[in-house]
């Protein structure tokens, strides 16, 4: 080079080997494409999901529910029998997706245990149906699922869940609460936060249910903490975005309640406690291992 005479910016860039420059350009398409062909991903696994719910709606209408009328004796087996196969279906069409699932432990419901579990996402549901074993537990539901809702609202109705408006009912739902925990042979499910969690965290838990349950038939309590599905919700966020969900779920227990129902408000305080000290230890752990 010439004395005096400094470099362009464009001379410098004529300098770097060729193949680095080559290179950068597939990289960059790479990038951009790989978000559309997620959301494709996810859009199809989520309409395979939608042929799922069509091809076995007929299955549930014409065998099930039927067969729960005529062996009734057996409508707990046929009921839980569907909603497993129903939900790992969900989950292997969904990992077309991209979503991720794990499940550590057993919920035993060959005797009532009471699942108190935190809410993310509708999947919480569907680990918590194949974390149980032999049948599947009631759910504590709110009234807007007992009608109209594909599939879902008939499975309430087989497996005898309560249903509740805290809002408008509050004395109706705690009685509905209440008659299954003394009636119902695999349990209840409850997730006393009320509302899906929208950051992920525990939120306060709203205890009358709880209490109810457990004053009326003391039966062992299970946890169920769930985790990483937070971000995708609703129904609608699995649209273009399954690739977010890495989902797991977990089972902590047996916790005996106390004989003494006032100290029911302690022991539901540190069954939340635990819940939050879990979580926060797995996704530390969960750091650790991504570092």
């Amino acid at each position: 080079m010439t004395p005096g005479v400094k470099k362009s910016p464009a001379a410098t860039d004529l300098t770097r080997p060729l193949s680095q420059s080559a290179a950068a350009a597939p990289a960059n398409i790479a990038g951009c494409m790989i978000t559309p062909i997620r959301g494709a991903r996810s859009l199809v696994s989520l309409l395979l999901v939608g042929l799922l719910f069509l091809f076995m709606s007929p299955v549930l209408r014409l065998v099930i529910v039927p067969g729960g009328w005529l062996f009734p004796r057996q409508r707990f087996l046929l009921v839980s029998a569907f909603m497993k196969w129903m939900s790992a279906g969900i989950f292997g069409l969904l990992r077309l997706g991209g979503v991720r699932a794990r499940r550590v432990g057993i919920l035993p419901t060959a005797s009532p245990i009471l699942v108190v579990a935190n809410h993310q996402a509708l999947l919480d549901i569907c680990q918590i149906t194949l974390m149980a074993h032999p049948r599947v537990p009631a759910f504590v539901t709110r009234r807007r699922y007992a009608r109209f809702v594909p599939l879902v609202s008939q499975c309430i109705r087989l497996l005898d869940s309560p249903i509740v408006d805290p809002k408008h009912d509050p004395q109706g739902s705690l009685a509905a609460v209440r008659r299954a925990a003394r009636d119902l042979p695999h349990g209840l499910v409850i997730f006393p936060e009320g509302h899906r969690s929208h950051d992920g965290e525990v939120r306060p838990f709203r205890t009358a249910g709880i209490e109810t349950i457990l004053a009326e038939r003391r039966m062992p309590v299970y946890l169920v903490l769930n985790d990483g599905a937070w971000r995708v919700r609703r129904l609608a966020d699995l649209l273009f975005r399954a690739s977010l969900i890495d989902t797991h779920s977990e089972v902590l227990g047996p916790f005996d309640p106390p004989e003494d129902a006032a100290e029911l408000g302690e022991f539901i305080r540190e069954l939340r406690a635990t819940l939050v000290a879990r979580l926060a230890e797995a996704r530390g752990n969960g750091a650790r291992h991504a570092a």
